[in-house]
């Protein structure tokens, strides 16, 4: 629950509401938990299928500022649509702008790794991922034959609505 800071006035005490809005109750946000949320995974074409693997996804919003992390996991059981990626945020944190964040995606092993940026779109969530290995994006095919065990990884800041 963030307050919006004030300026006490010239000779103004500070009491005990006053310390507690301003000062206790914004290092009490720094220090909370994060919030987890479900985001969905799409496919431009056909919407890929999580099955056994895992996608944990929280956010941290302070202020206008979120941080946000997220981390698909495949399991054996996933499949993985057709077409380029996207996955959804929840609407206490939707991006006010353009914006992106940063990632990586691995293979089981880690011996095949490529950097990873989304674009996140004004009022949505992750429109697309894409890679440094070519610009077609992150997709069923792209940019590793994806398989039990890789993973995609996604975290940073942003400025919400």
């Amino acid at each position: 629950m963030a307050v919006t800071p004030v300026s006490p006035s010239a000779g103004q005490l500070i009491d005990k509401t006053f310390w507690d809005a301003q000062v206790f109750q914004q290092f009490t946000d720094l220090y909370a938990s994060w919030t987890p949320f479900t985001s969905v995974w799409s496919g431009a074409t056909t919407n890929p299928v999580l099955g056994n693997g895992t996608l944990d996804s929280a956010y941290m919003k302070i202020g206008k500022t979120a941080f946000v992390r997220l981390r698909l996991v495949f399991g054996t059981t996933t499949t993985v649509g057709n077409g380029l990626w996207g996955f959804t945020f929840p609407a206490a944190i939707t991006p006010a702008y353009v914006q992106s964040l940063a990632g990586f995606c691995s293979n089981q092993l880690g011996t095949i790794r490529y950097v990873l940026g989304a674009y996140l779109t004004a009022g949505s969530g992750i429109f697309r991922v894409a890679n440094s290995a070519n610009s077609s994006g992150v997709s069923h095919n792209s940019p590793l034959a994806w398989a039990n065990g890789d993973q995609l990884v996604l975290s940073g800041s942003f400025e919400c609505s």
